[in-house]
């Protein structure tokens, strides 16, 4: 039996197919079969025909002719085409019954929110197991890791808006659990749309249970080392916050996996990877509250890690310095050197640059490595000042 959805939308080519059921590229037949440009191109091939001599009438059917062939190539285009996602059968799909919940769960969800970073309903019937949802012919993330790779505020930047998306899923008591970059699709160089909410658990009580009772919540690859096994009723919004960080650090560093909650370990390291990119020492700053052994070290959800990121991109903004002996900035008067650090809190060496300790007072100094310019940071007593790592 024919499914309702062929009343409105057209196979263009399969995408793909999982154990839940398959994917197609779709578009739009009301948007090309009920339009009068087909009249235009109809009309416009008449009086182009050899019986029309006058050359005003055949000038003027050819700009009608040319107008209704744009307009045609604009219906084509994948802003009218659509993601159409079927369930197999019952027969041929593993675990049919939850299958149907989880598509029944992705279609509540997907239309229940509406933020501009995440993946929008076009048309669905739940009774028949179907739904189509923007398609983003530039594919996703995964396959394009190198768009952001090594370049901090730009991926920030990118990322800010999924994070703030998924803020709005969990003030809706709705947890994604499938954070990666697979279901992050690319809908333009640096516009990042959160997909695939197909193993998404609704947190309030009158939902349904979907998942085993210890069934894996997530891909196991980017879930938290204290979710496995865990039971679907104990998932909470850190489990997506988990998610967002590694997610985050994939942009950064370019490659496709991070072993665990490692991701100040060499070879992992995005300091270490890229020295020499701006703010980088931020992205670690961000990483200690999201990639973590234990869940009580991770923020507790997506608002708090909004506030996080937010705070860095307004440092960033600022054009501020990242305050510690490690880091490398680039000089601000002639930009070519860097700032070394040559006292560190040392009143004899102090003397060199013509000053004198009083009492516990006590300064680092860095100069620019190119131009001589001194940077000068004040320490009274034992204690660091609170922007300082404390020793």
């Amino acid at each position: 039996m024919a499914l309702s959805y062929e009343n409105r939308w057209e196979v263009v080519r399969e995408l793909g197919e999982g154990g839940q059921g398959k994917v197609w590229v779709v578009r739009n037949k009301q948007l090309y079969t009920n339009l009068p440009f087909l009249e235009s191109v109809v009309d416009a091939l008449r009086e182009l025909g050899p019986g029309v001599a006058h050359h005003n009438v055949r000038e003027q059917a050819f700009a009608k002719f040319r107008q209704g062939i744009l307009d045609m190539v604009k219906a084509e285009s994948p802003s009218h085409q659509g993601a159409l996602k079927v369930l197999h059968k019952p027969d041929g799909a593993r675990d049919a019954a939850r299958a149907s919940e989880r598509i029944q769960r992705e279609i509540h969800a997907l239309s229940e929110t509406t933020h501009p970073n995440l993946l929008r309903i076009l048309d669905s019937n739940l009774e028949e197991e179907w739904f189509v949802s923007q398609f983003h012919a530039n594919g996703v993330l995964h396959d394009k890791l190198d768009t952001f790779k090594g370049n901090f505020p730009v991926a920030l930047t990118a990322f800010r808006p999924l994070v703030a998306a998924v803020a709005e899923l969990h003030a809706k008591n709705i947890v994604h659990r499938d954070i990666k970059p697979a279901n992050v699709f690319l809908s333009s160089k640096d516009r990042l749309i959160l997909g695939d909410l197909g193993l998404v658990y609704f947190a309030d009580d009158a939902r349904t249970r979907l998942s085993g009772t210890f069934e894996n919540v997530g891909a196991r690859d980017w879930m938290p080392g204290w979710a496995m096994g865990q039971r679907i009723e104990d998932v909470r919004a850190s489990f997506d916050v988990f998610g967002l960080g590694k997610l985050l650090w994939a942009m950064i560093s370019g490659k496709p996996f991070l072993r665990l909650w490692y991701f100040d370990r060499e070879g992992s390291n995005v300091e270490g990877l890229f020295p020499r990119s701006p703010y980088i020492e931020f992205a670690n700053q961000i990483f200690s509250r999201c990639l973590v052994e234990e869940e009580n070290d991770c923020l507790p959800n997506a608002g708090a890690l909004l506030k996080e990121v937010d705070r860095v991109l307004r440092i960033i903004d600022l054009r501020a310095d990242a305050i510690s002996d490690k880091s490398e900035r680039p000089c601000r008067v002639c930009g070519i050197g860097s700032y070394e650090l040559v006292v560190n809190r040392n009143p004899t060496a102090m003397r060199n640059f013509g000053i004198a300790a009083v009492g516990t007072h006590s300064l680092k100094i860095f100069t620019c490595s190119h131009c001589g310019h001194v940077q000068l940071f004040s320490f009274d007593g034992a204690k660091s000042p609170a922007a300082w790592p404390q020793t």
